[in-house]
């Protein structure tokens, strides 16, 4: 992949902090900060890029069992934005019955967050997207929240087939969600690559200049 620059320098990162974990609706913070979610499949390695993002080695919980968040989890960022970390999907492990209530959960979060700007939609890079994914979208598509498509694992990949992934996927977000915020952010959690690229983008997404 083509390099997009060095992560940002330690001391230009907001300083960021975990707030709580709600696991019903009514535990959602009330104060009103303009806010992102992250979401993606299990696996999809959105806890270590929330930590090289912020600059926090253990700030978002790390799993190894997939599907294992059961929370919706806030962090607020500089003290002025709220980062929301959403249970990941597509963990076959996890009962049906729990999954229901997850379900729940996010349906009361996308309804009830007004300062909601968009939420940053985590794609493997090798898997691209898939019906989950689709799915995902098609859930945002209803409340009208627009998503930001980040591709993670960029450093899996050779460039040649990173960049022919990235076309795939620039190909079809628009049929698959109208709200997508193109184009796609490719970064990778290991190497820092693109993480400015993605700063710039969550910054104009959180002032409302989309």
């Amino acid at each position: 992949m083509t390099d997009q620059g060095s992560p940002l320098s330690p001391l230009s990162v907001p300083a960021a902090r975990f707030v709580l974990g709600a696991v019903a609706a009514r535990q959602f913070p009330a104060e009103a900060l303009p806010e992102v979610a992250f979401v993606g499949r299990s696996n999809v390695g959105k806890s270590s890029l929330l930590n090289r993002l912020l600059n926090r080695r253990s700030l978002a919980r790390v799993s190894r069992t997939p599907g294992r968040t059961r929370e919706i989890n806030f962090f607020q960022v500089g003290e002025r934005w709220w980062f929301v970390d959403l249970p990941g999907y597509g963990y076959a492990s996890v009962a049906q019955q729990q999954r229901s209530v997850w379900d729940q959960l996010l349906g009361s979060y996308f309804e009830q967050r007004r300062n909601l700007r968009a939420v940053i939609l985590l794609l493997d890079l090798r898997r691209g997207l898939t019906e989950l994914d689709q799915e995902l979208l098609s859930h945002l598509d209803q409340y009208g929240i627009p998503a930001l498509p980040v591709a993670t694992k960029v450093d899996k990949m050779k460039s040649n087939e990173g960049r022919q992934a990235l076309r795939l996927l620039a190909e079809r977000l628009p049929t698959a969600s109208p709200f997508a915020l193109l184009p796609v952010v490719p970064v990778s959690a290991l190497t820092g690559e693109g993480l400015p690229a993605l700063w710039v983008r969550l910054q104009a997404i959180l002032a409302d200049a989309l």
